[in-house]
């Protein structure tokens, strides 16, 4: 399966590289967006630097052990006309679920009554969210990291080699393009 291309409506994720995993708030994803130097961004779609400026905002809820955390995600538009969302590398594209709990399930999910361990360690996390997430893991993400001698027990490391593997986060299960950043750029 090929990595599509974009069309001129496309939308392609920005991912910054964060090192604190286990943290998603508006606090810290504003303290990340302040600290981004726009001017030193290429845009994924044309590969033009210096092109992207803030074009809008939307909503996304994050259920993590904490409760349900509400972000307000930074999209960015390129004069090529493209729009791309800006998400930190703790955040699993098109998830409401944090990169660390997708972790923390697919590693403890085939154990017999694993579900319902998980559920009293997240109880935000639904049983069929739970599920979904270890069937995807199973189904397409599994045989992928042994494949490439990836591991799941550093963060920061699963999250570089999926994107230099397979041009995307951890988890993401749509075929979006996404491109990842080293943070500060």
């Amino acid at each position: 399966m090929g990595i599509p291309t974009p069309t001129a409506t496309s939308r392609i994720m920005i991912t910054l590289s964060v090192e604190n995993f286990n943290h998603i708030s508006q606090r810290f994803y504003d303290d990340i967006i302040s600290g981004l130097q726009f001017h030193r961004l290429t845009c994924p779609s044309c590969g033009h630097t210096g092109t992207l400026t803030r074009h809008a905002y939307y909503t996304r809820s994050i259920r993590t052990t904490d409760g349900i955390i509400p972000l307000r995600i930074l999209r960015l538009k390129c004069s090529c006309g493209h729009t791309h969302a800006v998400l930190i590398s703790s955040i699993v594209p098109y998830s409401r679920i944090s990169l660390k709990d997708h972790i923390f399930i697919v590693s403890n999910g085939y154990e017999p009554d694993a579900v319902t361990k998980i559920q009293l360690s997240i109880p935000e996390i639904s049983f069929w969210s739970i599920r979904s997430i270890c069937r995807i893991f199973a189904s397409y993400w599994k045989e992928r990291l042994i494949s490439f001698g990836i591991s799941l027990s550093d963060a920061g490391k699963l999250v570089f080699e999926c994107f230099h593997t397979f041009s995307r986060q951890f988890m993401q299960n749509h075929i979006g393009l996404n491109q990842l950043f080293l943070y500060p750029t």
